[in-house]
């Protein structure tokens, strides 16, 4: 599995960055062998597998994998809302184990790898640098990592990561989501220089309410305070962060703590999948 989302994060990366970094193509030398098609005008004579050739009476190529080396920043929410659990899971269980699986994956080819953990404030950040032993120790000082604030402000994230990251890189942002919507601007431009692509992690209770009417006393998990919510209206309201998603073209990966890691992982191959099907970075 966790071979499948590297050959699929390298293939992405290569979709995304087409121009800037050479690509995901049909090359003699590359840095692994991914698939085998038939030959298509175009393709380098070079890449023709014989054997594959005489045995189906077809001509066939092989697809490699070019060593492309780009920058990977991760954007990660440590407020306290992450903490949240009603399965045996809570979010950040799931938010540390997909960041461990994406951080060894990108980092085994080289990629520059970097770190921002975030509240409502910047807790952390690392400049990104290459290198597989350096990659795995910085996730295990996150993951140790205690936040100074509860909260969680996106919009200070994303301008942070505007002002500190100038070129082009592939930006996974995780985290719930569930934040004051502030960030509109700041996305915008996130998304128009970066490749970004969302990571949101929910539980169950925050998206399923009884199909009732009246009202429900809960209290912030962040701020401590105690709200009424109107049952029969709240679910039915479009989360901000979806309409934002839906308008700036940004997709983005749904995962619940409900869910266990085969399912994570299934989607996160789907997903990749799908971008890589779709082809390079959408115009903004």
């Amino acid at each position: 599995m966790k071979r499948r989302i590297r050959l699929y994060l390298q293939r992405l990366i290569g979709n995304f960055f087409d121009g800037t970094f050479s690509s995901y193509l049909n090359a003699p030398h590359g840095l692994e062998l991914d698939e085998l098609r038939q030959y298509q005008p175009g393709d380098d004579l070079r890449s023709v597998d014989w054997k594959t050739t005489a045995k189906t009476g077809k001509l066939h190529v092989r697809m490699k994998l070019v060593d492309k080396r780009v920058t990977i920043v991760f954007l990660v929410d440590k407020s306290r809302s992450e903490k949240f659990g009603s399965f045996i899971n809570t979010k950040e269980d799931v938010q540390s184990s997909i960041l461990s699986l994406l951080v060894s994956a990108a980092s085994e080819t080289g990629n520059e790898i970097g770190f921002i953990t975030f509240s409502d404030r910047i807790e952390n950040y690392i400049q990104p640098k290459a290198g597989e032993k350096e990659a795995l120790k910085n996730i295990k000082n996150i993951l140790l990592e205690t936040p100074r604030n509860n909260c969680t402000d996106l919009n200070i994230a994303f301008k942070f990561l505007n002002k500190k990251i100038p070129s082009t890189a592939l930006v996974f942002i995780l985290s719930d989501f569930l934040a004051p919507y502030n960030y509109e601007q700041s996305l915008k431009t996130l998304s128009y220089l970066h490749e970004v692509i969302p990571i949101v992690i929910s539980d169950k209770m925050e998206m399923n309410l009884p199909e009732a009417r009246g009202f429900l006393t809960v209290q912030d998990i962040e701020t401590g305070a105690i709200k009424s919510l109107d049952i029969s209206t709240t679910l039915k309201k479009t989360k901000p962060y979806l309409a934002l998603l839906r308008k700036l073209n940004i997709d983005h990966l749904a995962l619940s703590n409900e869910e266990d890691e085969e399912i994570w992982i299934k989607k996160i191959s789907e997903f990749f999948d799908r971008r890589i099907r779709r082809g390079g970075r959408r115009r903004r």
